[in-house]
C-alpha cells in the first residue's frame, strides 16, 4: 500500500484502488479561499485520478477540487447524505456511495467505516455552514463531520478528519490526526488518542495552516518522547511517500 501525503488533510492512498481523501489540492480550487490552508500542495487536479474521493466533511479546505475531480474521472465519491444531495445537483447519484458515521462501505476488496468526529465549537450543522460562507466565499454543506478507518491488503489506514475528539478505532496500521490545536485536537487530546487506539504510525494532518498547529505538533512529539510511547511519529514532508 503506497501511501502519499499532499497536503492539509490530503491524502492519497493506492491499494487495489486509487483513493484521495479531501483533495484541497494545488491552485485555488473553488476559486476563493483554500490556497491558504494548502499553499504548498504536492499535486493538482491535472496529476490525480482516483478511484475514490472520500469527504470528510464539507468545508471548503475539505471539499476542495472534487467537483473538479469528478469532471474529470470517472471516480465515486464516499460522503454523507447531505454533502452527497448537494453534489447530485450536477453529478449522477450512482457517482455517489452514502455513507454516516458508524456505518460501513465495502466497495471491491476495500471495507471503509466512517468514524465519528466533531470539531471543537460545535462547528457541525448551520454553525458549519456559516463558518463555510464566512471562508470559504462558496456554499458547500459541511454535514456531519467523519473519520474514515480504511482498510485494505490487511492493513488499516485511520483518517480522523477535523475533530477534537476520536472514537472507536483499535490499533490502526497508520493515523492521520489533525492537531491544529483551534478547531481540532490538542496536544493534551492528541497524546491520550495515540495512547488508547494504539497506531503504529502516527502522521498529524491539518496543522500548517496556523502556527498554533506547527506548535501543538511540536509539544506531541516531545510528549511521546518524554512518556516512550511505543509510536513512530512522522511528520511528512509535501508529496512524500510512505510505503505500509
Amino acid at each position: 500500500m503506497r501511501i502519499q501525503y499532499i497536503g492539509h488533510a490530503t491524502i492519497s492512498i493506492e491499494t487495489s484502488m486509487k483513493i484521495i481523501t479531501d483533495p484541497c489540492l494545488k491552485g485555488k480550487g473553488r476559486k476563493e479561499g483554500l490556497s491558504v490552508h494548502n499553499p504548498k500542495a504536492a499535486l493538482s487536479v491535472e496529476d490525480v485520478a482516483p478511484d475514490l474521493i472520500l469527504l470528510t466533511h464539507g468545508h471548503g479546505d475539505h471539499f476542495g477540487q472534487t467537483f473538479e475531480l469528478l469532471e474529470k474521472t470517472d471516480a465515486q465519491l464516499v460522503a454523507s447524505n447531505r454533502v452527497c444531495d448537494f453534489v447530485k445537483k450536477k453529478f449522477d447519484e450512482k457517482r455517489l456511495l452514502r455513507i454516516e458515521p458508524g456505518e460501513t462501505l465495502k466497495i471491491g476488496g476495500i471495507t471503509v467505516s466512517a468514524q465519528k468526529a466533531a470539531h471543537r465549537y460545535g462547528l457541525e450543522g448551520l454553525g458549519g455552514d456559516i463558518l463555510g460562507v464566512l471562508i470559504y466565499r462558496k456554499w458547500t454543506p459541511c454535514g456531519p463531520n467523519m473519520g474514515y478507518l480504511i482498510s485494505a491488503e490487511g492493513k488499516k489506514i485511520y483518517h480522523s478528519g477535523d475533530t477534537c475528539t476520536i472514537g472507536n478505532v483499535h490499533n490502526p496500521d497508520v493515523a492521520f490526526l489533525s492537531m491544529d490545536g483551534a478547531r481540532t485536537l490538542n496536544e493534551h487530546e492528541v497524546v491520550e488518542a495515540i495512547k488508547r487506539i494504539a497506531p503504529k504510525v502516527v502522521i498529524p494532518i491539518h496543522h500548517k495552516w496556523i502556527k498554533k498547529g506547527k506548535k501543538t505538533m511540536k509539544k506531541v512529539k516531545e510528549a511521546i518522547e518524554h512518556e516512550k510511547i511505543n509510536v513512530l511519529f512522522k511528520e511528512m514532508e509535501y508529496g512524500e511517500v510512505l510505503d505500509v
